[in-house]
């Protein structure tokens, strides 16, 4: 009788772990649904060509300011340096985490500590890790501003009338673009979260854009006409 009971025991557990599997991965999956229907959003008329390059294209090359306060660590070159500016090309045979924020966007500061840890474990622990390099809408005072406000552990560089956006054809935020070795596009999508970042750093970006960023969106679409 108790070898029934242990049976029936392990078997109720194995069910249970069974369903708990189950239920993660369907969470996951309507994670990513929900994440896919929010960028789809960006596909009506009114956001035509505001839905980023797509992948498999080239990232454009750009050069520009940092704004970051204090030399940054993770630079091969000591690009941290205010005002020192710094290229695309810098990181040429390295993975890219692009990320285009707005000085005043509540998910662009939310997400820093996570491109923080990105950004630690690539200088410590895997330098595989692609180098993470966030471009701020606002000059080179206010750039530098944020960037110490955010407490960034990662290169910020200042645009100006989105100037790099346009080249992107991207002006939520955040918005990001995982970039090969060679300069290619991989992966795409808001990252207002730990979740959304993760689907764009595991390539399972889709056609995205928009999402949180109302404000500058209006802000492009002006720059722009």
């Amino acid at each position: 009788m108790q070898t029934l009971w242990l049976i029936a025991f392990l078997a109720l557990w194995a069910v249970v772990l069974f369903l708990g599997f189950l239920l993660l991965g369907t969470l996951r999956a309507v994670g990513l649904l929900r994440w896919r229907l929010e960028q789809l959003e960006a596909t009506t008329p009114k956001h035509l060509g505001r839905n980023g390059l797509k992948r498999g294209k080239k990232a454009p090359d750009f050069t520009l300011p940092s704004g970051a306060s204090a030399p940054n660590p993770s630079l091969r070159i000591g690009e941290g340096d205010k005002g020192v500016e710094v290229s695309l090309h810098d990181f040429a045979g390295r993975r890219v985490l692009l990320v285009f924020t707005q000085s005043g966007c509540s998910p662009c500061q939310a997400i820093v500590p996570e491109l923080n840890q990105l950004a630690q474990v690539g200088r410590i622990a895997n330098p595989s890790h692609p180098q993470v390099l966030v471009i701020n809408n606002g000059d080179l005072e206010a750039t530098r501003q944020w960037s110490v406000k955010v407490a960034a552990r990662f290169p910020v560089l200042a645009q100006e009338k989105f100037s790099v956006a346009k080249k992107y054809e991207v002006f939520a935020t955040p918005f990001a673009f995982l970039i090969d070795e060679q300069g290619v596009i991989r992966s795409k999508g808001i990252v207002s979260n730990k979740q959304y970042l993760g689907f764009v750093l595991s390539g399972a970006g889709e056609p995205a854009t928009n999402g949180h960023a109302e404000t500058a969106t209006v802000e492009a679409e002006a720059a722009v006409s």
